[in-house]
């Protein structure tokens, strides 16, 4: 019988470990030739599968034709590589059951692994735990990384052990984290956060804009050329 490929899911809690997200994106290709396939290639793409499994369209003004389906479609792109995936999204920290259970259930035929980051042990991180510990089912594939006063670079490094590729040639030099959190500049980050993603959403509907654009014109050279 066929070993099953792994999928790894970096889901927060949000903090030193948001650098993950924008470090699978930057180094992609880098990635997927040490033999994993992030799931995401961009920020904006991970943040959908976000949106879209915690339903929070409307608080980013957008709306859910924008983002329905697009974690099956990421899903079955990646699926492709024929290697192991990984996604990170912090934002996925504050799933439920059910919509762990439904982001879960789109990689059936794969091993799923959930990878939680935290700076200690609070109601926030008792909650991720019961909602990935259930959609994963069995307690080993749940793994708990400590952080706090870990740097970034610390963090990558032992995000890439425990998936299983090394680092010292995928620097996250310069690579920002999308969120992140500090004692004294809290509200500050949090406001640093929202702009991001409403920069991400608005990127999506650009996205949908230029497609729609591009089906138009299409249709107008299918016009002219029938006339």
């Amino acid at each position: 019988m066929a070993k099953k490929r792994k999928a790894w899911i970096h889901v927060g809690v949000p903090g030193a470990g948001d650098v993950l997200e924008s470090a699978l994106a930057h180094h992609h290709g880098a990635l997927v030739e040490l033999g994993v396939e992030p799931i995401a290639h961009t920020t904006s793409e991970s943040f959908c599968v976000a949106v879209e499994i915690l339903r929070t369209h409307k608080d980013w003004g957008m709306k859910r034709s924008d983002v329905e389906g697009r974690w099956t479609r990421l899903v079955h792109r990646a699926g492709g590589a024929r290697c192991d995936l990984v996604l990170s999204q912090p934002m996925l920290a504050g799933a439920t059951r059910d919509q762990a259970d439904l982001l879960a259930d789109a990689l059936h035929g794969y091993q799923v692994h959930v990878v939680l980051t935290t700076g200690g042990y609070d109601e926030a991180l008792a909650a991720a735990v019961d909602a990935w510990g259930f959609a994963v089912r069995k307690p080993e594939r749940l793994h708990v990384l400590e952080v706090e006063g870990a740097s970034p670079k610390a963090v990558w490094r032992s995000f890439g052990a425990l998936v299983g590729f090394g680092t010292s040639s995928l620097p996250i030099d310069g690579v920002p984290a999308i969120g992140g959190s500090c004692d004294s500049l809290a509200e500050a980050h949090r406001e640093i956060e929202r702009l991001a993603r409403r920069n991400a959403s608005l990127e999506v509907r650009l996205e949908e804009v230029d497609r729609k654009r591009r089906k138009l014109k299409r249709r107008l050279r299918k016009t002219d050329q029938a006339a």
